[in-house]
């Protein structure tokens, strides 16, 4: 668990490493693509690189998944599915770059975005809602990180512009080191905590 806990933490914080030290890199050519105003070279490695970010939130979900059982365990794996999803769409937009920003493409992706945010925030708060009764310090960070994306992230990006949209990716994925640092508490002889699958209520806290 400490494991996958620094793992998430670094998966949280990368984006700002990424927007810090490419997020610069800009150009006046390719006006109306995806990449404008970065150089499509510098978009695709910020994608890439956007991408392992979200792996490594991933190891945060499946050491969930590991921990918890009954039904909170099957949203856990949906929030996983959901961000490995977002992981190969982020390669994606880096591989049309120099796609027209108005195009069929563009579109394309913009709707996979929000589709892999919807199966993430539900896996999330699912999860979230679920261990609230059994294990209140890991539903927390669960239940904000969900929250935050289905009601804030997802009309910003849909509704706002790109500024407020890239403001609210970055504190969605600053909550994820929260989560981190809940796993990274975690002790490793921890056995699996069971929920009812009614009422989310723990049936046993370790085997």
């Amino acid at each position: 668990m400490k494991r996958a806990g620094v793992l998430t933490v670094v998966g949280a914080f990368l984006p700002f490493v990424l927007g810090a030290t490419l997020g610069s890199a800009t150009t006046a050519d390719g006006e109306g693509t995806l990449a404008h105003p970065m150089p499509p070279s510098a978009f695709l490695w910020l994608s890439v690189g956007l991408a392992a970010a979200h792996l490594l939130v991933l190891v945060g979900y499946l050491a969930v998944a590991a921990h918890v059982r009954g039904r909170a365990r099957s949203f856990a794996q949906v929030g996983a599915a959901g961000t490995a999803a977002v992981a190969a769409v982020e390669v994606w937009a880096g591989l049309i770059a120099e796609a027209d920003r108005d195009g069929g493409a563009v579109a394309a992706l913009d709707a996979a975005y929000v589709a892999c945010a919807v199966v993430i925030a539900v896996g999330t708060v699912g999860a979230g809602v679920l261990l609230w009764s059994a294990e209140r310090r890991l539903a927390l960070p669960l239940l904000v990180n969900g929250l935050l994306l289905g009601l804030v992230v997802v009309p910003v990006r849909v509704l706002g512009s790109d500024v407020l949209g890239i403001a609210a990716l970055t504190v969605w994925s600053a909550t994820y080191a929260w989560l981190g640092w809940v796993l990274w508490r975690t002790r490793p002889d921890a056995g699996p905590v069971h929920v009812d699958a009614r009422r989310g209520a723990p049936t046993a806290t370790a085997e």
